[in-house]
């Protein structure tokens, strides 16, 4: 369920951005539907739910971002998860620190990160677990591109200006993942329509993910997003292809986003 697992946070060159610049703000709060897809049948795996409120980490001002995901009621019957996520992140994008708390099944561990350092050049982590009081591992990783834990690459995706990308314009960061360091390729794809039903459009910018993970059934356009073409940005829709079958995340509802979803297009019914 590990692919699953990849997809829930990818709900581009570096530019400096004033904090008064980004798409979010405290209380943002998005909720979105989780399906499953394996030939011609398309089932309702789960909810997640995305928040970001004003922390604070170390006495560093932050926001703080959470995500918490849990599968259906039938899907509880095949394979019952229940995780929750946390970090902080500065004003500039920088990472402080993540926490994620699994529980799949009988799988269960609390793993956590503390970014040590964190520059164009070089990042430095220290990642800890814990399964059921038991210490699993404790070690560091590093990187020489920017890197970052999976619930903050959200808000680093987000904050960027893609009317001033080029279609294909590629750029790759890095991802810790427990012990592991996944590449992930970013590639802008340009402008698309995602439409959710007869009488609800988004105008929306695509972007695909490469990974250098095994989990995933192909690792190029591995996973496709596709974010609200306004100054919000948040992921209307998430496509990714698994080792079996694929899935598929749907925005189903917000509150209090920073500017007006000017992507949104409502048609009329017909009488």
């Amino acid at each position: 369920m590990k692919q699953l697992f990849l997809i829930l946070y990818f709900l581009l060159p570096f530019i400096s951005i004033n904090a008064n610049e980004f798409p979010f703000q405290a209380k943002e709060e998005l909720k979105f539907d989780i399906h499953y897809k394996y030939g011609l049948v398309m089932l309702k795996a789960g909810t997640a739910n995305f928040n970001v409120v004003e922390g604070s980490y170390n006495k560093k001002n932050s926001f703080q971002t959470s995500l918490d995901f849990k599968t259906t009621s039938f899907f509880d019957k095949i394979f019952k998860m229940r995780d929750t996520f946390y970090s902080h992140i500065t004003e500039n994008l920088q990472p402080l620190y993540h926490i994620r708390t699994i529980n799949e099944g009988n799988y269960q561990f609390r793993e956590e990160i503390f970014f040590n350092q964190f520059s164009t050049k070089y990042t430095e982590a220290r990642i800890k677990r814990e399964s059921k009081g038991i210490l699993k591992f404790d070690t560091i990783l590093t990187s020489n591109i920017y890197s970052y834990d999976i619930l903050n690459l959200i808000l680093y995706i987000c904050s960027f200006d893609y009317s001033q990308f080029k279609p294909n314009q590629v750029e790759t960061v890095c991802n810790f993942i427990g012990k592991e360091k996944v590449s992930v390729t970013i590639r802008y794809e340009g402008q698309s329509i995602v439409e959710k039903n007869d009488n609800l459009k988004y105008n929306t910018r695509k972007i695909a993910l490469d990974f250098s993970d095994s989990n995933f059934n192909e690792a190029k356009s591995a996973v496709e997003i596709w974010i609200s073409d306004d100054k919000n940005r948040i992921p209307i829709k998430i496509k990714a292809k698994l080792k079996i079958g694929a899935a598929e995340v749907h925005l189903s509802s917000w509150k209090n986003l920073k500017y007006p979803l000017t992507s949104e297009i409502k048609i009329p019914y017909k009488k």
